[in-house]
């Protein structure tokens, strides 16, 4: 697994909680959001707000879930160190339609975040998450909707020649 820098910030927030044990981190199972940590279940009251504020602070959004805080932050650009493996056909189609469709509408978080946990979980699971997109993508060109702005970077480029 890839560690990029924004999973990278959040080990480091979760480091500096006093507890008797470490907060666990892993990626959400939300599509709007990319991690989850037990952190509110360890906290109570005024202890889970000021923890959830300074995440806040530092640009997340923390949504309560059940004792776990459901996490995301604002990646218009690929986080560093978020992939390392190669673009495939899918993330070509996305490019594609994005170069021929280049009037965006609406910035769609949810793709991002797939993207960027995607990437984490290696080659095979970013093509998948990819050709989801591309279906996506595909559904509001027949419904003659703009596509989401979203980055080019996240369908193009080179991947590190070492594949880390």
């Amino acid at each position: 697994m890839r560690y990029n820098a924004l999973r990278l910030e959040l080990a480091e927030f979760l480091a500096g909680v006093g507890g008797e044990r470490k907060p666990a981190l892993r990626r959400s199972r939300r599509d709007d959001r990319m991690y989850a940590t037990d952190l509110a279940g360890m906290a109570e009251g005024p202890e889970r707000e000021a923890l959830a504020a300074r995440l806040r602070e530092a640009g997340w959004d923390a949504e309560d879930q059940g004792g776990w805080l459901e996490l995301r932050k604002r990646a218009a650009e690929p986080p560093e160190g978020w992939y390392g493996g190669a673009f495939g056909p899918e993330a070509a189609c996305c490019r594609a339609l994005l170069k021929s469709h280049p009037e965006y509408g609406e910035e769609d978080f949810s793709m991002e975040s797939r993207l960027v946990k995607a990437g984490e979980e290696g080659q095979e699971a970013y093509e998948l998450a990819c050709r989801e997109i591309h279906g996506i993508f595909a559904e509001r060109l027949r419904r003659k909707e703009k596509l989401p702005g979203i980055s080019l970077k996240y369908f193009e480029g080179q991947p590190p020649a070492d594949g880390n």
